[in-house]
């Protein structure tokens, strides 16, 4: 059975790829034209920002903060 430390560690190693994902994203949003697409793209960063701060705060209260972020 896992720690709560090494489970907040995995979480932490979880969320490089999200942030990578949303990052380039963000990024793709910005060279694209069509308001379908743009709006679509918009949607699945707001997604994965949800599933960041989730995890974010999931961390934060592993390691014995009460408030989260």
């Amino acid at each position: 059975m896992k720690t709560l430390e090494e489970m907040a560690e995995e979480y932490e190693r979880n969320l490089v790829p999200l942030r990578r994902r949303r990052d380039a994203l963000r990024e793709k949003v910005k060279h694209v034209w069509s308001r379908d697409e743009r709006n679509l793209l918009w949607r699945r960063i707001g997604i994965l920002d949800g599933m960041i701060t989730s995890s974010a705060q999931d961390i934060a209260q592993m390691r014995g903060d009460a408030h989260g972020i």
